[in-house]
């Protein structure tokens, strides 16, 4: 008997075992088995029903084991009942056993039979999330036991290594044809060099293959990687009559190949878009929330990663699942579901002065936190109230998470900027607050497993009830209120100091039972009109920006808060708040403040149009969100997409289109813009330029009556429909085109 110290890379079902692939404390990879036994639940009508379908099933060959077994079926309901349980030899045969089941006429209902098997392995068997740290027994390749090793305030994710590709094709349409257009090249990086394999098609095919068995990384990252990457590479492989080993070996069996996820054996498939939003620390938190292998975890939304943790904690309290079959509004009368059906609390905010010495008081994930405070779950909100019960099902996932996402939220300021260690908290962090976010979101939703549109608006109530109180308080204690937003709340009160509103932020905590923190102290804010009201008196939210007491800036909902905004408006709209808010009294910034902050526009303006910006500074970068064959319209980005297909280049759904304007008012739209990969000219589009500075100047200054429309510029000739291929395209979507002329 062997005993390792390692990660749990991956696991699936194959045949009549589960594979358990282990990254070893050394840096090698353990590929182990352990025998497989999938279960089926089965509530007969009767007493007598169950001993006859006892009797029957026993006799199935695929059956290893028969008998009748107590559980749990009803979240809301404390009673067990006597169920049939079926466990078999391997998944051979499942499905054949489930459809007669289904058809017999003594099942009232089945239970577990749309679990994964790699979920019933995880929930009944091995009971470790994958990604944890662990400590396995073995002896040949068979797994004996695996006992967890702490590592959950660990800030460093596992040492699992990653390799990115991308495929280079140079097709003749805007849709790529696996059976027309060969692969030119494929880009390869571990996130330290780069290489690219290049040649005829078989080479390149088979220099893939050859590059990653060298590398052997734990995880393979692509663009598109489930609709486009390994589709695409799979065809063009078959045509040469070859096979892509993208794996540590080959898919055992035709299971295996079905689905993405599982093309490549000790390794995990990542689309390259969602590790790069979360890192390898996001993945390894959402694998362990979910409790399912990082490749699956990483393709499921929100709502079926919840489920599987729910799943998870009820089976170990001797549940068993029932099918997922939607779940639906309660049948109540109208004044009723208009009373309930409310969000969070918004105090408009006060526009058009400037405040000065604000307080913003932050709840620190107040939904979250409500729903463990007061055991708001599922199966306790019913239509008489909140009932009281022992560890809910909603507060209990929710609780510990919670506390994990507060750690790491709280030990990412104790490093640097610019730390690796403050970058894996972030991710880790940020995981974790997608996953709080929706256990709060999907607590109503029709499609969860065990939702309760009544939880859902309860929480809500606690929510508008906590910030009105909050409002009492503060405003009892002399405060002024001057917003507040679902979970924060803005105050001012002349002379008030960091510490008042820090004892301030203590005494309501304490009140309400909520942590509650000063989140900024403001030196200046301003708070913004909704952008599409020409008259300016309209309150938008989270539309604001300001000036801290240490310097620093806030900006919420403007532009330079924008993915997609070049680093010259950014650079500049940074600037221009520091020389509104550089007075020394609140009462200069609409005088002083306001005629610097105007006299630094013109000189950026008069920078701009004499072209002495570097081109760096005006790149655009938008995200492609669904394949580029799928859009009717030509936005820009997506004519900078097109100009790079010309070169060669698709791209494909999630990722960025970096590009210029050159020419923002040309007549075909495929002459707007120019992709930065294949910009050679020394000119651009001043005049764009020049409206997006004044775009943004406006947006901080238009309270003091700065409008853009005094410098002149001529308005833009095209808009949304003028974006369209008008001639060419109209509604025709552009994968039924070739690729068009850039010249006309």
């Amino acid at each position: 008997m062997k005993t390792v110290e390692g990660w749990i890379l991956d696991t699936y079902i194959q045949g009549v075992d589960a594979i358990v692939w282990v990254k070893a404390l050394e840096g090698t990879t353990l590929k182990l088995r352990e025998p497989y036994s999938p279960s089926i639940y089965a509530l007969p009508e009767s007493r007598e029903a169950g001993e006859s379908l006892l009797q029957g099933v026993s006799e199935h060959p695929s059956v290893l084991e028969a008998c009748l077994d107590d559980k749990y079926t009803d979240l809301g309901s404390p009673e067990k009942h006597t169920l049939l349980h079926v466990r078999l030899r391997g998944i051979a045969g499942y499905k054949q056993l489930l459809n007669r089941l289904e058809d017999y006429p003594g099942v009232e209902r089945l239970y577990n039979t749309d679990l994964l098997h790699v979920q019933q392995y995880l929930f009944n068997t091995l009971s470790v999330p994958p990604t944890s740290k662990v400590e396995v027994s073995y002896e040949g390749d068979r797994l004996h036991h695996v006992d967890v090793l702490d590592d959950q305030r660990q800030v460093e994710p596992p040492p699992f290594t990653v390799l990115f590709f991308s495929i280079r094709l140079e097709p003749k349409s805007l849709t790529p044809s696996p059976k027309r257009d060969p692969i030119t090249g494929i880009r390869l990086s571990d996130g330290n060099q780069e290489q690219v394999i290049e040649g005829e098609e078989p080479e390149i095919l088979q220099g893939l293959s050859q590059r990653i068995a060298s590398k052997d990384p734990d995880f393979l990252a692509a663009p598109a990687l489930d609709d486009f990457t390994i589709p695409y590479l799979s065809h063009r492989a078959h045509l040469h009559g070859m096979t892509i080993d993208l794996g540590r070996e080959a898919p055992e069996s035709p299971h295996m190949g079905r689905s993405v996820a599982y093309r490549a054996p000790g390794r995990v498939l990542l689309d390259r878009y969602t590790y790069e939003e979360i890192g390898l620390p996001g993945v390894v938190e959402t694998s362990r929330f979910s409790v399912l292998p990082p490749g699956l975890a990483s393709r499921w939304t929100a709502n079926r990663l919840i489920d599987s943790r729910n799943c998870y904690e009820l089976t170990k309290r001797g549940y068993v699942i029932p099918r997922n079959q939607g779940y639906y509004e309660y049948v109540r009368p109208l004044d009723e579901l208009v009373s309930r059906d409310r969000g969070g609390l918004i105090i408009s905010p006060k526009i058009g002065l400037v405040h000065e010495n604000v307080g913003e008081l932050d709840f620190e994930s107040q939904y979250p936190n409500l729903i463990v405070r007061d055991g708001l779950s599922y199966e306790t909100v019913t239509p008489d109230g909140v009932i009281s019960k022992a560890d809910p099902l909603l507060p209990y996932v929710t609780r510990s998470f919670l506390e994990r996402r507060l750690y790491f939220k709280r030990l990412r300021k104790e490093y640097p900027e610019d730390s690796r260690e403050r970058q894996w908290c972030e991710e880790r962090q940020l995981a974790l607050k997608l996953i709080l976010v929706c256990l709060y979101g999907t607590s109503g939703c029709c499609w969860n497993r065990y939702g309760n549109v009544l939880c859902f608006e309860e929480i809500n109530k606690r929510s508008r009830a906590t910030m009105v109180e909050t409002k009492d308080y503060v405003q009892g204690l002399g405060y002024e209120v001057v917003y507040a937003d679902t979970d924060s709340i803005f105050v001012k009160k002349h002379g008030a100091t960091r510490q008042e509103y820090e004892v301030l932020s203590r005494e309501i905590g304490e009140r309400l039972g909520l942590p509650i923190a000063l989140d900024h102290h403001y030196r200046y804010l301003l708070l913004l009109p909704l952008e599409s009201d020409p008259s300016g008196t309209m309150e938008a939210q989270k539309h604001y920006f300001g000036i801290l007491q240490d310097g620093g800036l806030v900006m919420r909902g403007i532009e330079t808060r924008r993915h997609d905004t070049p680093l010259i408006i950014k650079e500049f709209q940074e600037n221009l708040i520091r020389k509104l808010f550089s007075p020394d009294t609140v009462e200069e910034v609409p005088s002083i403040g306001y005629r610097e902050a105007v006299e630094y526009t013109n000189e950026t303006i008069r920078k701009v149009e004499k072209r002495q910006v570097l081109v760096e500074q005006l790149v655009v970068s938008k995200t492609l969100r669904r394949p580029l064959a799928a859009y009717s319209g030509l936005f820009p980005h997506i004519s900078a997409a097109i100009n790079l297909a010309h070169h060669g280049k698709i791209l494909q759904s999630g990722e960025d289109v970096d590009f210029v304007y050159v020419n923002a008012r040309h007549n075909n739209p495929l002459r707007r813009v120019v992709p930065i990969d294949v910009y050679e000219e020394d000119s651009y589009d001043s005049e764009k330029y020049c409206e997006m500075v004044l775009d943004a100047a406006e947006t901080v200054l238009s309270t003091f009556g700065f409008s853009k429309s005094t410098y002149g510029l001529r308005p833009a000739n095209h808009s949304f429909l003028g974006d369209l291929w008008e001639g060419q395209l109209g509604e025709t979507k552009l994968k039924e085109t070739k690729l068009p002329d850039f010249h006309d």
